[in-house]
């Protein structure tokens, strides 16, 4: 390009100074709702260039989930290698990672390659039921979560990853994200957007052993896919950032609530419609 150095001549260091980077290792939703590609537009709404990690090819849409095929634990591994070798990569994060091979995978580079990681364990789908094998539960709860530094289930998944169901107690999602933190997270944040009562949705946020609530309206509409992944995603790219944690969950908290409010009219498949985190 005229005016402009090569690539070649430019330092993988020098070259992606331009923006702050994040990876996320998480599967496609062939409907572009959830899963990675709601990582990316949060990612971007964000101001974070966004790299991945594939875990899973899916065929699915609003209405329906008809299909996946998981990607091999060593390509996973080997997709993660590439990005990291490359881009100084200042946060990361995880979405639905599926076998117990590529949980392991993860978890076996977590504590010494993924910055900031933040672990969305995805282990129900959207009717409650599980999507995970118990052994890949088990591997996410005992080898990925020591090594994140934070952590954001929703009350079903928090439930599994203790071994109890919370219920809509508030008091029992503390006790639970306490004793996740105790783990080894910073932060863990159950997420209350699953209840389907009350006018105002509460998610408890256990942060250094001290715990808040975070509280917004509920918004009457049925266009909530992908908000988990945006919650997680914009945690990640609030860090990777340098926001203080608080801060980001802070911010993340704010965009997923806009993002849920601007998407809640529109209508886009038959089922359940992605939110918008391009809000402003």
């Amino acid at each position: 390009m005229a005016g402009g150095a090569k690539t070649g001549d430019l330092t993988p260091l020098e070259a992606h100074t331009w923006s702050p980077a994040a990876l996320t290792i998480a599967g496609a939703d062939s409907s572009g709702g959830a899963g990675l590609a709601a990582d990316l537009r949060a990612f971007a709404a964000s101001g974070v260039h966004g790299a991945f990690a594939l875990t899973l090819v899916s065929a699915q849409n609003t209405a329906e989930f008809r299909a996946a095929q998981p990607v091999d634990a060593e390509l996973v591994a080997a997709q993660i290698h590439a990005v990291l070798d490359d881009m100084p990569i200042a946060a990361s994060k995880t979405g639905l990672l599926l076998t117990a091979d590529t949980v392991a995978a993860v978890a076996s580079m977590a504590a010494r390659r993924l910055p900031q990681l933040v672990v969305d364990p995805v282990l129900v789908d959207g009717a409650g039921e599980p999507m995970l094998s118990p052994e890949a539960e088990r591997s996410v709860a005992t080898r990925l979560l020591p090594s994140a530094r934070v952590v954001t289930p929703n009350h079903l998944e928090a439930g599994r990853l203790v071994g109890s169901d919370l219920g809509d107690e508030i008091e029992a999602w503390i006790d639970a994200a306490h004793e996740l933190a105790a783990a080894g997270p910073e932060a863990v944040i159950v997420t209350g957007g699953r209840l389907q009562t009350g006018e105002t949705i509460t998610d408890v946020v256990v942060c250094n052993g001290k715990v808040r609530l975070l509280s917004a309206p509920r918004i009457d509409t049925r266009n909530v896919r992908g908000s988990g992944d945006i919650f997680s995603a914009a945690i990640c790219a609030e860090l990777a950032k340098g926001a203080e944690l608080d801060a980001a969950i802070d911010r993340a908290h704010d965009l997923t609530t806009r993002a849920i409010s601007v998407g809640a009219t529109r209508r886009l498949g038959s089922g359940r419609g992605p939110v918008d985190p391009f809000a402003v």
